[in-house]
């Protein structure tokens, strides 16, 4: 198996990492950056047997590192896309630390746009769960925080951002002093639902209904 060029020259240490397949009749990530067209990680329309074009959507590699911070890369190229220091610190809003965030308060910022957002989660190794709800930031044009305008620089989702989702009924839970792991099982269509199965000492169904996280414990 070849190992990516973008991890062989890096010397951050990898803790998790998962593939996202941002698809559907609008691919929602896609809009994050105003010069999508540009991405490298975009695919091409793809002529179906009904003579329609099908878009297959685009395919992420989100990284975690021990130093608590994370990448989302697009697949095939691993070209990053964005990248937020500290994720591990459970900051309130995320955003691309490449791009310079504007003077005004980011909860001022659109969250609304046609298609489903998606959802982050991170476990951390003390059994702490961060969900954050994607959205597109929809205020002036940010500015690079390290480089001037370039194509490398628009193919970045510099439009994402992910606020953070309190947690507080499963969190109120007593957390297990034992060594049970926890571990995410994803599904997509139960009884038309999509989500996760937290295993573990506290076993939850996280389910998605109406752009709405609902938790259900497993009793």
């Amino acid at each position: 198996m070849r190992t990516p060029p973008a991890f062989q020259s890096s010397k951050n240490t990898v803790s998790a990492c998962t593939l996202y397949h941002d698809n559907g009749p609008e691919p929602w990530i896609r809009k994050a950056s105003t010069d999508a067209w540009l991405s490298t990680g975009i695919s091409e329309p793809i002529d179906g047997a009904d003579g329609g074009t099908h878009d297959h959507g685009d395919i992420y590699c989100i990284v975690c590192y021990e130093t608590g911070a994370l990448e989302i890369f697009d697949v095939p190229n691993f070209a990053s896309v964005f990248y937020v220091d500290k994720f591990v610190s459970g900051k309130s809003h995320l955003v691309d630390s490449n791009v310079q965030e504007p003077s005004n308060d980011p909860q001022e910022a659109a969250h609304s746009s046609s298609g489903s957002r998606p959802f982050l989660f991170g476990i951390l190794t003390d059994g702490t769960i961060l969900c954050y709800h994607a959205y597109l930031f929809e205020g002036p044009d940010s500015t690079s925080k390290t480089e001037p305008p370039s194509q490398s620089y628009a193919s970045r989702l510099r439009n994402l951002r992910f606020a953070r989702t309190p947690l507080d009924t499963y969190m109120r839970e007593e957390t297990s002093s034992g060594n049970i792991s926890q571990r995410m099982t994803i599904f997509t269509n139960i009884s038309g639902h999509q989500g996760f199965f937290l295993s573990g000492s506290r076993p939850a169904w996280f389910m998605v209904f109406r752009e709405r996280l609902r938790i259900h414990p497993q009793v």
